[in-house]
Order: structure tokens, then sequence, then C-alpha cells
């Protein structure tokens, strides 16, 4: 599998976006930041289409698994796979850049148009750029970027986010040579005896099947996937 070219997405802020710097001030923008919100939410829409996914922040349920080597089966799970872990390095580089294609310095505000550049240092396979835009549909519509979202986390699921909390954005264009992998195909790949099974206890409730936002005709898997196809835009 040859690697692709950079993929593009523009986004608008609706409201501002924290991410802050090493002193806890909101006056920069760090990617690092972004980038860690990407990866949660990218972990909660793979936990919701029903794969597992490890919590990096949880001493016994990060990958990776130390008795195996990064290419053998179950070393890390497919969230690790693109995003990296000890030992398996991130598949990507991500910039965030301005609308003249520079590197974003300044704090991202209300009304702001910016790019998310992700840049392949590796093969990727369709099925994780698939999982990727979908994890941007699905923070436009339900979440947020940054570290400060105000939106409630609880032990039963994710609350509903503010009608002005930080860091709601729309999905104003994405790459055009994304291919649309079937339901099949993602639910195959979520499902491969490759990937590291990591134990959800205690984390079950930050997947998309339990935002409160999400109506309940779409909390299956295979019609979830369907919903964030239909809603690319969001912001809602």
């Amino acid at each position: 599998m040859s690697i692709q070219g950079p993929k593009i997405y523009t986004l608008r802020a609706l409201t501002d976006i924290w991410t802050g710097d090493a002193k806890g001030k909101p006056h920069r923008t760090i990617a690092t930041g972004l980038l860690g919100s990407i990866r949660w939410w990218f972990e909660v829409l793979v936990r919701g289409l029903g794969g597992s996914a490890c919590d990096p922040t949880r001493d016994g349920n990060r990958c990776p698994d130390h008795r195996k080597k990064p290419i053998e089966p179950g070393h890390h799970c497919v969230v690790c796979e693109l995003f990296g872990c000890t030992g398996w390095a991130r598949k990507f580089r991500f910039e965030v850049l301005d609308e003249n294609e520079q590197v974003k310095a300044a704090q991202i505000k209300e009304g702001e148009t910016f790019n998310l550049r992700f840049t392949p240092l590796r093969s990727i396979r369709p099925e994780d750029w698939a999982l990727l835009d979908l994890t941007l549909r699905l923070i436009a519509k339900y979440g947020a970027l940054g570290g400060k979202t105000k939106i409630r986390k609880r032990n039963d699921g994710i609350g509903r986010r503010p009608g002005k909390g930080l860091g709601q954005v729309r999905v104003e264009s994405s790459p055009n040579d994304l291919a649309s992998s079937t339901w099949r195909e993602i639910s195959s790949h979520l499902h491969h005896s490759r990937w590291r099974q990591p134990n959800h206890k205690g984390f079950e409730w930050a997947a998309a099947n339990k935002l409160e936002a999400l109506p309940k005709e779409h909390r299956s898997p295979k019609t979830l996937l369907a919903h964030l196809r239909s809603n690319a835009g969001g912001g809602g």
C-alpha cells in the first residue's frame, strides 16, 4: 500500500477554542492539545461502533502489551495503530494552519476558519481514514475540540454540550479523495484479530452510543455510521 498525500480539513470555529500553553493560558494554539482531543473522540467513536480502544490515561489499560513485539497481533489497539503508543509511532504528521496555510500560533477565536492537515508518514488503511473522517464529523455534531469544552462527562455517558461551550466547530470542507468504506469493511477492520482488546471496565461511558444528544434510533453501530455520514457539516 503506497503512502498517500496529506488530507486537509477546513473548520470554522463556532466558539473560541482553548488549548492552553505551559502556563495554562489560552492565548496560543497548541497543536498537541487539539490532537489529544481528536484522539479522545476517535476512541469514543471506535467504542460506539463496537470496537475496542484503550484508555491511555489508565494504568493497566493503556497500550502496548509489552509481552508482544510491535508487529505482533495484540501489541496495540486499533486507535494506537493510527495515533501511536510506546514502541509504535503515530502514522501521520499533524498541523494546525491558518487561512494562509501558515502554522496557527494565536488562539483560534469564534468565527475564524482554520485547517487541520494530516500528512501520512507511513501507509494508512482506507478504514482508518474513514474513522478519522467520522471522528471529525462526530466532534462537529456532538463534541468539541480542545482542552476545555464544558461537555459533561458522567459515569453513565457523555452529556449534552452547552449552547455556547468552548471548542465547537463546523466542518467547512473535507478531503475529496477519501474512499467511502462500507459498514462491513469498517466493522471487519475494528474486529480484526491483530488488535489488542483492552478492558473497558470503568470506561464504558466514553462511547459514542452513550452520547446524551445522540438520537436513540442512531445508537446501534451501523445506524450511527450512516447518521454521521448524513450530517457531515455538524455544528448543530
